[in-house]
């Protein structure tokens, strides 16, 4: 009984040292607010290129500022951050999209090029970053074919933008603060601005 209560109490100790130090690592890199990359992925299967369209700076950031890399190692694409001066990997995520089921098409197949807007949705940086996005090949394992730097104090970045007028926002539950919470959206598809009532 000892013994279990000595493990417990040091394995306590060692995730609440992890998690200060992942806790730290986001203070020395991120500000608590949100960065979105606006991109567009073009291409087909036998070959596909990125272009960056725009870029926002806005709100708080709703993500984990803990968990920063990606462990699970899943999905056909990856973003990374890297911090620009030192080279260091501080922000990654796996996913999949559109554009990754249209390669398996016939259409994609053929090499007919297709053009779909995606986002990566990051912590903003405090410093200039590396932006980059990594894809499987034929042994499933991930390799870089885009990157590109960017600078958070650049004139072009679009901050605090206004909501569009015509999205209203309806909030159901909240159970607290965003950082230690998961965000659950559902979107009204098909409703008018007279059903508002019947979709609430």
């Amino acid at each position: 009984m000892i013994k279990a209560i000595k493990f417990s109490a040091f394995y306590f100790l060692i995730s609440t040292i992890s998690f200060s130090q992942q806790f730290e690592k986001f203070n020395n890199f991120f500000n608590d607010q949100t960065m979105r990359i606006d991109y567009f992925h073009i291409g087909s299967a036998k070959e596909e290129f990125i272009t960056v369209d725009k870029i926002y700076d806005y709100g708080i950031w709703a993500g984990s500022r803990s968990n920063l890399t990606d462990k699970f190692n899943v999905g056909r694409y990856c973003i990374k951050i890297y911090d620009a001066a030192s080279g260091e990997l501080i922000y990654s995520k796996g996913f999949d999209s559109y554009f990754g089921e249209y390669k398996t098409s016939e259409d994609g197949a053929n090499g007919i090029n297709r053009t779909y807007q995606e986002s990566a949705i990051i912590p903003s940086p405090k410093n200039e970053i590396v932006f980059a996005v990594e894809r499987r090949d034929k042994e499933n394992k991930l390799f870089e074919f885009f990157r590109q730097k960017i600078d958070p104090n650049d004139v072009m970045i679009i901050r605090n933008e206004t909501k569009d007028p015509y999205v209203k926002v309806i909030q159901t539950v909240n159970n607290g603060d965003p950082h230690s919470k998961v965000d659950i959206v559902i979107l009204g598809e098909g409703y008018s601005k007279n059903d508002v009532n019947k979709f609430e």
